[in-house]
């Protein structure tokens, strides 16, 4: 949730609060639900009634980068106006935030920049008191060839630290030791929480060595870990669902939140949760 504050002299300024239920939503996910109004509806409503957030990351922003379309843009400019101020915006590099962990920082998976973009205090978009987070404007310029570029290098570069990764864990055999290991060795369980999940997430890129690690593989990691780590249901495509539950039946005393996919009744599921709140995806 993002809440206006104002200081002993009254100058304004903001918080970001994570509360539940937080869904996420991964790119197809999010382009679904802004393009399809009654999902729209039902996402809104199912977090108004419950006082739920919505986490946001900058990746939702970036992968708009390469969508031409300005009508899907806006889209994505209304349906946030919609949930706001309830949203929560979530940094999902998981290395970023474990360090963050680890110096003891309560509130590491929280993005206070991106949370700054919808406070709105450059150019134009002027905070009140009235509406002080507004998502307009913010969507509308994102395909912009410095934005596509810049997606294109962050995904490059996850990319080859997977690769990498992959190439160790055929060449060193200590290092597929501890990878086989990870779901119980000590040093996981001293580990934070989502260390684990993202050690244990890179380790479904192993085994395969034929199979190229794509950029969308590289984006599609980044939309899980974190996500997995600190929401309540996340929103995914098949694949990643699929790794996402064989990191859950080795993390069995990690917990990690319920995940739905695009395929099937996936959606639907998802909303029924939400929904229902509190309560547990069905079988």
């Amino acid at each position: 949730m993002l809440e206006l504050t104002l200081d002993a002299a009254g100058r304004p300024g903001f918080l970001i609060r994570a509360i539940s239920p937080m869904p996420y939503l991964d790119h197809w996910a999010f382009r679904k639900f802004a393009a399809e109004p009654p999902l729209a509806s039902r996402l809104v409503a199912a977090l108004e009634a419950r006082g739920g957030t919505l986490a946001v990351s900058w990746l939702n922003l970036g992968e708009y980068a390469n969508v031409t379309d300005l009508d899907q843009r806006l889209e994505a400019e209304r349906l946030l106006d919609r949930l706001l101020p309830a949203v929560f915006c979530i940094n999902v590099e998981p290395f970023e935030v474990v360090a963050r962990q680890r110096r003891g920082d309560p509130r590491a998976h929280a993005d206070e920049a991106l949370a700054q973009l919808f406070w709105g205090t450059a150019g134009a978009k002027v905070p009140t008191t009235v509406r002080p987070f507004i998502a307009s404007g913010l969507f509308e310029p994102l395909n912009h060839p410095r934005l596509v570029e810049s997606k294109a290098r962050l995904s490059g570069i996850v990319k080859g630290r997977l690769e990498a990764l992959r190439r160790e864990h055929a060449t060193n055999a200590d290092f597929r030791a501890a990878a086989l290991r990870a779901g119980r060795a000590p040093d996981a369980q001293a580990a934070t929480p989502l260390l684990a999940i993202t050690r244990t997430l890179v380790a479904t890129f192993f085994p395969d060595l034929r199979r190229e690690i794509t950029d969308n593989d590289a984006l599609d990691f980044l939309h899980a870990a974190v996500p997995v780590a600190f929401c309540d249901a996340v929103l995914l495509d098949g694949a990643t669902v699929h790794a996402v539950e064989q990191a859950r039946r080795k993390l069995t005393d990690v917990k990690m939140a319920p995940v739905f996919s695009g395929r099937g009744d996936g959606v639907e599921r998802f909303l029924t949760y939400l929904e229902g709140w509190p309560g547990r995806p069905a079988d």
